[in-house]
């Protein structure tokens, strides 16, 4: 068992709980701070039953932030991963809320290249805790350690495991944040074959060590992903998506085959500066005797292009490009397949027997190869992206020879092949994502193409009608889940069921944004009305969930001029972020300032002055974010400009513009 937050213990090693470093040997103090050591015979909950089914049997892993034990269920016999957080983090809000969304995010997931979570909750004396898979396996990080690099036949399964793994995540709206070798854990399956399982999902690491791990954990509260492995937008701070985590897994496959990462500077600005910056040096010039394919070196330079538009659009186009990489090499390379079957060059003066062999071998690579070719041009895919391996790496190719043509500015050659690229993607069940990407590219290329506007206007038509058809179909399917939410019998110990529930309310939030963004008002209100409705009932009305869920419709309904609604759901909001003030200041200065400018819309000055006056003092005073600071700035500049304080309300403003410049 490996999770990227704990690094291998084995039980005769010891380890401080307050500052979380290792040690062997007889010692009993850690030196650095004095603490009684923990181990075997001392750790308070080896041997014991924990939350009344699990008996604990030894450590797995220490982090920074957590300890996961092995342990076994009393009543199934199932060996299991229990994660815990540190004593001294179980105060610490930004800690706890952290190990809550790690939990979130990988219940949430049910794939067999993710980790699988059971169960969560907090015991009665208030110990958080997951329990998770127990994996009999290795990281691909002590793997690459162990091994120096891995050979690419081998570490092309891996990879096109890892993708699948991301694409059951993004398509459940999570963004791992900081995939690297040691979040990617490798298990031998019963026929020899290796199977990948991702962990850790959602939680930065504190800095422990120097060196290349002091940049592979981060400090809590700092750095969010591990600089090693980080794309140029998440190293600047700006609005990620799935592209990153295809940045990160370009760096992951160019350490595995290399044995080394990318980019290793001096320490975290350094490294970060290396990714925005630095183009990484071809594999083959930097090990020279790598021998990496050229179409394998290629992938891997677009998976870590510096622009995100020019990575793979999704980690599945990845996983296309990959699966026929893999085809080619099996089919074309001699010398790989002698590999796979253990046959040798024959001699030149062969004994019969030899060249029976050679023709028993030859025999057998003919049936494989006859046996891929089959499969490419004759496997329908999976059910939810139909189209056989064949027809995908056509359509990839073709859409590739549009995209050089369009590069070259060559616009009639441009136009035919994605004209031809189109009528391919039409014929996937792919819910449209291919066409959806082809039809982007005929915009680009008849935005820069004069005298092309009427075909502009058509694919851009096409274009959204494809995004109304996906968000209207995402928020059906949510309104599928809710609806079975809402029926399923309440019980007052399943924090499973909960937890579940909360993890839903992000994608919630995001669907219901993105029918706001395209005017479809009638469709969020109805999403959103269900939701809250649930929410209420399932996670209660202190719910921060609930209050978000309260905020969007809202937004929803005062779009829809519906105003009588709007006030009562802010307020509700509003009050929820104030008792919990404490730990989320900027979010109920964000609360106050909402209600705030919708009183002052609405011409209610006497409730509004005093909410945007407290709202901007609170988003003072915590720091709050460029975002919050100057919504506060300006609804209070709008309500001083209507009791007519012009000069009050230039000051904010133009504060604001500042911000904003």
């Amino acid at each position: 068992m490996d999770d990227s937050s704990t690094q291998k213990v084995t039980i005769e090693k010891k380890y401080c709980p307050q500052c979380f470093q290792q040690f062997e040997g007889f010692i009993e103090l850690c030196p650095q701070d004095q603490t009684v050591l923990r181990g075997p015979k001392n750790d308070p909950w080896i041997g014991k039953v924990f939350a009344e089914r699990y008996m604990v049997e030894s450590i797995l892993g220490l982090g920074g932030m957590s300890v996961v034990y092995k342990a076994k269920h009393k009543l199934m016999d199932r060996t299991v991963a229990i994660k815990m957080l540190h004593n001294v983090l179980k105060q610490d809000v930004v800690a706890l809320e952290r190990f809550k969304l790690e939990a979130q995010a990988c219940s949430s997931l049910s794939h067999h290249n993710v980790i699988t979570v059971y169960d969560f909750g907090v015991t009665p004396d208030g110990e958080p805790f997951f329990v998770m898979d127990c994996l009999e396996g290795e990281s691909l990080k002590d793997l690459i350690e162990r091994k120096g690099r891995i050979p690419f036949d081998r570490a092309l399964s891996l990879f096109k495991q890892i993708c699948d793994g991301l694409e059951a995540a993004h398509k459940r709206g999570i963004i791992h944040r900081d995939l690297k070798p040691a979040n990617v854990i490798v298990t031998k399956q019963d026929d020899g074959s290796e199977l990948v399982r991702l962990v850790d999902f959602g939680i930065a690491k504190m800095m422990a060590q120097p060196g290349k791990e002091q940049q592979q954990l981060t400090r809590t509260g700092e750095v969010f992903g591990s600089p090693i492995y980080m794309s140029p937008e998440q190293c600047l701070g700006k609005e990620l998506d799935a592209r990153s985590d295809i940045y990160a897994l370009g760096c992951l496959m160019y350490e595995t085959l290399a044995g080394e990462p990318p980019f290793v500077g001096g320490g975290f600005l350094e490294t970060m500066n290396m990714h925005v910056g630095e183009i990484a040096k071809p594999i083959n010039e930097f090990v020279p005797d790598a021998k990496i394919p050229s179409e394998l070196e290629e992938i891997i330079a677009r998976c870590m292009a510096k622009e995100p538009g020019k990575r793979f659009s999704s980690v599945s186009e990845l996983r296309d490009t990959l699966v026929y990489i893999t085809t080619a090499l099996l089919g074309s390379s001699r010398t790989h397949i002698s590999s796979i079957s253990g046959a040798r060059p024959a001699a030149k003066s062969p004994a019969p027997v030899h060249a029976v062999a050679s023709n028993v071998v030859a025999l057998i690579c003919a049936v494989l190869l006859i046996g891929i070719v089959c499969f490419c041009a004759m496997w329908p895919g999976p059910p939810d992206d139909r189209g056989t391996p064949f027809n995908k790496i056509l359509w990839q190719l073709t859409l590739a020879a549009g995209d050089s043509a369009l590069t070259d500015k060559d616009f009639a050659v441009a136009e035919q092949k994605l004209n031809q690229a189109e009528v391919m993607a039409r014929q996937f069940g792919d819910h449209k994502t291919r066409l959806n990407l082809v039809l982007d590219r005929k915009s680009d290329l008849y935005e820069h193409w004069d005298g092309h506007a009427e075909a502009l206007a058509k694919t851009n038509s096409e274009i959204r009608e494809i995004e109304n058809e996906r968000v209207t179909n995402d928020a059906k399917n949510l309104l599928t889940l809710i609806e079975k939410l809402k029926n399923t019998p309440l019980v007052a110990t399943d924090g499973g069921a909960q937890l579940k529930a909360e993890a839903q309310v992000p994608m919630l939030i995001s669907t219901a944004k993105n029918l706001h963004g395209k005017g479809l008002y009638e469709n969020e209100e109805l999403l959103l009305s269900k939701a809250i409705e649930v929410a209420r009932m399932r996670l209660g009305n202190d719910s921060v969930q609930t209050a978000e869920i309260a905020t969007q419709l809202a937004d929803c309904l005062q779009a829809q001029r519906k105003y009588e609604r709007v006030r009562p759901l802010l307020a509700d909001a509003m009050a929820v972020y104030k008792n919990k003030s404490d730990r989320r200041p900027e979010a109920y200065a964000r609360a106050l300032a909402k209600l705030g400018q919708f009183d002052t819309d609405r011409t209610d000055l006497a409730r509004s002055g005093p909410e945007l006056s407290q709202a901007l003092e609170i988003a003072r005073k915590a720091k709050a974010s460029h975002e919050v600071l100057v919504l506060c700035l300006r609804s209070y500049a709008d309500y001083l400009g209507q009791t007519g304080k012009k000069a009050e309300a230039q000051a904010l403003i133009k504060e604001a513009d500042g911000l904003d410049k």
